[in-house]
């Protein structure tokens, strides 16, 4: 009997519309000033790794804590759909991949009027093996970032 390996983990948090804006810009076009906009608690860095800034088929190289432990890893912008306000990369190398045979990120900011803004991060994923522990810590952390870029974006208006 094979057992599916293949998950979804999806996590939400409100936020400002503007708060919202701003993480879809970031996570899209200027992922390296994430690190200075709420996610300090666990990015250390990103850059272009090759490709151009903020469209699909570019590939950004990621230095990042989890789980108190330094890694590393690159991403491909697979879509942007601005409409919508949706990023979707997918892991391309590095350390996740030691766990999971594919990972997902799709970051969603949902206007819900009055100001208010849904930041639904999910994860997608398949593990190498059934004792992978799910990506939950990951999930926390983009969604502590989120909140965070909140924070740090009402602290400078």
């Amino acid at each position: 009997m094979s057992m599916n390996l293949k998950r979804k983990l999806e996590g939400e948090v409100e936020v400002t519309e503007s708060a919202a804006d701003v993480l879809h810009d970031l996570y899209k076009s200027r992922p390296h000033h994430l690190a200075h906009s709420g996610g300090a608690n666990y990015l250390q860095g990103c850059e272009l790794s090759h490709g151009v800034m903020g469209t699909p088929g570019c590939v950004l190289s990621w230095n990042y804590t989890l789980d108190g432990k330094q890694r590393t890893g690159k991403t491909e912008i697979e879509e942007i759909d601005e409409e919508k306000k949706m990023v979707r990369q997918k892991v391309v190398e590095g350390d996740l991949l030691d766990e999971y045979k594919s990972l997902v990120f799709i970051c969603h900011a949902i206007p819900k009027g009055k100001g208010s803004s849904t930041v639904k991060w999910t994860l997608e994923y398949e593990k190498v093996h059934p004792g992978i522990p799910e990506p939950s810590s990951m999930l926390d952390a983009l969604l502590e970032a989120a909140k965070g870029i909140e924070d740090h974006h009402h602290g400078s208006k």
